[in-house]
């Protein structure tokens, strides 16, 4: 017994001399692994595009939770004709391009527009359409009021529950949330709606970016008694918020948020809950701005394009009253909407504007850092491109303009 208890003793001395034995000594300093570096995103060079659906006239689309897709569409006549007899439709598309009938319980209309879900669809199943519609017995108010021919027609915006039917939808207790005011006599077909929808991250906002709709009276579209060329807040039962801007200001409407647009196209909140806009200039000097509240924008008093007979427009300066764009375009690229990338599967892209173009026929891809914008890559699809969106997984998918209108998921293609 007592050999052994020596034989323990020196083994239990052993084990304290050498660093090897229990996981080294008592001063020595633990091993921090070495991190393996994340490799950077793979470069993107390119888009594949795989035809799923075609539509006559196609707007807009969002996807369900589920990923199929709504998908707007404005009568193929609207811009050929004064007073459309036809009305937009709403569809339901599944991912590989079974198209439903049209969705019932839309309110009378000339033309659907965008389309958004709640942000709390999954449980109250809302969805918000803007659209254009007409009255005859409007005031005839615009440059072309006396075109006895044509129509007094607005903006505006209905929300309703989308109820599923077999294999289609339909649209219960639609409410017709907000009007543009006034109605205008445009040029025929719609004349310039502007339309698009965006939800603030927090989901309690709903901003809608309405159009100037041809109108070019400078004391017109910046007075505060009507929404041509504004952005408009609301809450998303259209009510409107206490702290907007010009509520407290006699006569103003209490919805405007910002004045001073042209064509607003595109409409999106970035990462860091920004609000960013794009716009159709004139001849020349598209644009993408930062949106403030209680801001002028300038259009028509002055633009970055000239007239369409080439006469000149007055250019922003610094000191002129007005917000200066972010960036600009000229030749243009007829931005047509705009998203913030958050995927994964065109990671290259996660965090940039991806914006499509009528007349780039193709996207832009636009990187922004505090208050400018570099544009980095633009992707020739050879078509005019109306609509983008993001699927659940990250895919992205595109809607071409009419004549062709078809819905394309697109899939990157990578540098080798």
């Amino acid at each position: 017994m007592k050999f052994s208890a020596s034989i323990t003793l020196l083994l239990g001395a052993a084990c304290l001399a050498l660093t090897g034995c229990g996981g080294g000594s008592a001063d020595s300093a633990p091993v921090t692994p070495t991190p393996t570096p994340t490799p950077p995103p793979r470069a993107i060079t390119g888009v594949t595009s795989t035809p799923v659906a075609t539509f006559a006239a196609p707007w807009s689309l969002a996807f369900l939770p589920d990923g199929r897709m709504l998908v707007t569409e404005r009568p193929a006549s609207a811009t050929k004709l004064a007073n459309p007899t036809e009305s937009g439709s709403l569809r339901l598309v599944s991912a590989t391009g079974t198209l439903s009938d049209p969705i019932e319980g839309l309110p009378a209309n000339i033309g659907l527009l965008d389309v958004k879900l709640d942000p709390a669809y999954a449980s109250n199943g809302l969805i918000y359409i803007s659209y254009m519609e007409r009255d005859s017995s409007a005031p005839r108010v615009g440059r072309n009021a006396g075109e006895a021919g044509v129509d007094p027609a607005g903006l505006a915006l209905v929300r309703g529950t989308l109820r599923f039917t077999g294999s289609g939808a339909r649209l219960d207790n639609a409410s017709i949330i907000w009007r543009q005011a006034p109605k205008i006599v445009a040029n025929i077909g719609s004349g310039e709606p502007g339309g698009r929808i965006a939800f603030s991250p927090d989901g309690r906002y709903l901003f809608l970016a309405a159009g100037d709709r041809q109108e070019l009276d400078k004391s017109l579209l910046f007075a505060l008694d009507n929404t041509l060329g504004k952005i408009i807040r609301i809450y998303p039962d259209g009510a409107v918020p206490s702290d907007n801007p010009y509520r407290a200001q006699a006569g103003a409407l209490p919805e405007i948020w910002s004045i001073g647009h042209r064509n607003p196209y595109g409409l999106a909140f970035d990462g860091k809950g920004l609000l960013w806009e794009n716009e159709m200039g004139p001849k020349g000097g598209d644009e993408l701005n930062r949106i403030d509240a209680r801001t002028n924008y300038g259009w028509p008093a002055v633009s970055y394009g000239d007239n369409y007979d080439g006469s000149p427009i007055t250019k922003p300066a610094t000191g002129d009253g007005y917000a200066p764009s972010t960036f600009w375009w000229t030749p243009v690229i007829a931005p047509s909407d705009m998203i913030f990338y958050t995927g994964t599967q065109f990671a290259d892209w996660r965090g940039d504007a991806i914006i499509t173009g009528l007349q780039s026929r193709g996207l832009v891809r636009m990187r922004i850092n505090g208050d400018s914008a570099t544009e980095m890559q633009r992707i020739d699809m050879g078509a005019r491109i109306r609509a983008v969106a993001q699927a659940p997984d990250g895919a992205l998918w595109v809607l071409e303009d009419q004549p062709s209108g078809r819905l394309l998921k697109l899939a990157p293609i990578f540098a080798p």
